[in-house]
């Protein structure tokens, strides 16, 4: 295998990609959001146009300027933007939108200090989850997620958590998106471990994301 097949570079992996908005995704955002909406690191503008669909008026910024021409090329209201200088006035929008962004940036809170500026009501995120990466990697497991070369943060709930109390003491914290390590297993002892999941006798206890939601101070709905 080539190395481009292994580690994936985020600058382009999505020009190739049409569709790819999560649904789960989309019901998060849709719950804590105001009807403004700034989606920050919105790529080819998925889900910017998917909030619109909603009903919301979603704005998307990405640094990368193929993919805002991606995103603009679908009816996107989308602009060249650097997350950590948004060129917008305080309090322009009700909820801001970033969805796998702070893994990514070198100063992550400066990136969500300039969110809490440019927003009234709530900040909505995802990262990877990397609470349990020490114990998949005594099993010679590891994440997707750090196949990708331009992450530079990996966060345990603990890291994440310390990160938003910088921002705002109203927040939480969610695990979500399960990982089901039973299904790397033959298919007959695969079988009935996917019964006692279906019937809820057993919980996971790997998830691949964190899902995260900050209420700014000005706010007080949750």
């Amino acid at each position: 295998m080539q190395r481009n097949e292994i580690f994936r570079d985020t600058n382009s992996l999505y020009l190739g990609w049409d569709e790819y908005a999560s649904s789960e995704l989309l019901e998060f955002g849709s719950r804590y959001s105001g009807k403004m909406v700034l989606d920050v690191g919105c790529s080819i503008g998925e889900y910017s146009r998917e909030m619109s669909v909603r009903g919301f008026n979603c704005v998307g910024v990405d640094y990368n300027p193929k993919y805002i021409e991606k995103a603009k090329a679908k009816g996107v209201e989308a602009y060249v933007m650097d997350a950590c200088h948004l060129d917008f006035k305080d309090k322009s929008f009700d909820s801001i939108l970033m969805f796998e962004i702070l893994e990514h940036l070198g100063d992550p809170l400066s990136a969500l200090q300039e969110a809490g500026r440019v927003a009234k009501k709530s900040i909505m995120l995802t990262v990877p989850n990397f609470s349990k990466f020490h114990e998949l990697n005594n099993c010679k497991l590891t994440y997707g997620d750090v196949l990708e070369e331009d992450h530079v943060n990996f966060f345990t709930k603990e890291e994440l958590k310390a990160l938003l109390n910088k921002i705002s003491k109203h927040n939480i914290v969610m695990e979500r998106e399960p990982i089901y390590m039973h299904r790397l297993l033959p298919w007959y002892i695969r079988k009935p471990i996917s019964l006692l999941y279906n019937l809820k006798l057993l919980k996971p206890s790997l998830y691949r994301r964190f899902y995260a939601v900050i209420w700014l101070e000005e706010s007080t709905t949750k």
